[in-house]
C-alpha cells in the first residue's frame, strides 16, 4: 500500500518565508486546520465585535425609543384644547350652572354667572391652570365629565340664597303698588 502524497505550499504574510513540503492525505485535514486557525480567530474575533457593536446599537436605539415615547407623552400632555372646545367647556359649565339653579326654582342671570364662575375655577384648580384655553386636549372629555358631575351644595346654596336675597329686595323695591319705595326708610 502506498501512501499518498500532496504538494503544500506555505507562505508567512508578513515575513520572507516560502516553504514547500509534501504531505500525507491522512494530515491534510489537520494541516489545513492550522493553515485557517489564525484566519478563523481573527474572524471570530471580528465577529464578536460585530456582535458588541449590534448590541450598543440596540441599546442606543432603545433609549433614543424611550426618548421620542416620552417627547410625544410631554407633546400630547402640552397640547391645548381648540377654541371650539373652549366654547363647549363655557357652554357645559352655563348649562351646568342653570340646571342646578332650576332644582332650586332660581332664574337669575348674575346667579348663574356666579354659579359658572365657581363650577370653572374647580375646573381650573383640578389642572392648575389659569384659563379653560389650557387644559390639555386629552383631558377635555374629562373636564366636560367634571362639570356634568360638579355639585358643591355649600356653593350651590350660597349663590341661591343670594339670588334669592336680591329677588326679594327687587320686590320691595318696587313696592305692592308698583311704586318704588327707598330700599331703606328716610329718618
Amino acid at each position: 500500500m502506498s501512501k499518498e502524497m500532496i504538494h503544500v505550499e506555505s507562505d508567512k504574510v508578513g515575513g520572507l518565508e516560502h516553504s514547500t513540503a509534501l504531505v500525507p492525505v491522512e494530515t491534510l485535514g489537520e494541516v489545513i486546520t492550522e493553515l485557517l486557525r489564525p484566519v478563523m480567530q481573527t474572524i471570530g474575533k471580528m465577529l464578536e465585535n460585530n456582535t458588541a457593536a449590534l448590541e450598543q446599537l440596540s441599546a442606543a436605539q432603545s433609549v433614543q425609543n424611550d426618548r421620542l415615547e416620552a417627547l410625544e407623552k410631554q407633546i400630547r400632555l402640552q397640547t391645548p384644547v381648540s377654541g371650539k372646545q373652549v366654547s363647549y367647556l363655557n357652554d357645559a359649565i352655563r348649562a351646568r350652572a342653570r340646571d342646578l339653579l332650576d332644582k332650586r326654582d332660581v332664574d337669575d342671570s348674575k346667579a348663574t354667572v356666579k354659579l359658572g364662575n365657581a363650577i370653572r375655577k374647580a375646573v381650573l384648580s383640578r389642572y392648575g391652570i389659569s384659563g379653560l384655553r389650557e387644559v390639555p386636549k386629552h383631558e377635555y372629555n374629562v373636564a366636560l365629565q367634571q362639570i356634568g358631575m360638579w355639585s358643591d351644595a355649600l356653593t350651590v346654596r350660597d349663590v341661591v340664597k343670594e339670588a334669592r336675597k336680591r329677588a326679594e329686595l327687587a320686590e320691595q323695591s318696587s313696592g305692592v303698588d308698583g311704586e318704588k319705595t327707598p330700599a331703606r326708610p328716610l329718618d
